[in-house]
């Protein structure tokens, strides 16, 4: 049961870290279309600016985080937190070589 619970957790942190980077480059470009949307994440991606983006949208995850401690879903909440690490270790990997 644990073990569900923590993969639900992990599979929730991806979920909003996507969203949240969705989210930023509404926010950041004000753009709505998923096309425009879509090329603007194609091409942060060849001038190395996802990383930015993407950990912006790591913000989501806190949201998240606490939500489930709220509810007292606490392996979810670790299932984040592994997420979160997870992400931020892509992004260092992705911002340095």
């Amino acid at each position: 049961m644990n073990k569900k619970e923590i993969l639900l957790g992990i599979f929730s942190g991806f979920l909003a870290n996507i969203v949240g980077t969705i989210f930023s480059v509404i926010i950041l470009f004000q753009e709505i279309k998923i096309s425009n949307i879509l090329r603007i994440l194609s091409n942060s991606i060849s001038d190395n600016f996802i990383t930015k983006l993407i950990s912006l949208g790591a913000v989501i995850n806190l949201i998240v985080f606490f939500v489930f401690l709220r509810y007292n879903y606490e392996k979810r909440a670790q299932g984040v937190l592994v997420a979160t690490f997870i992400i931020a270790i892509l992004t260092i990997y992705l911002n340095n070589f």
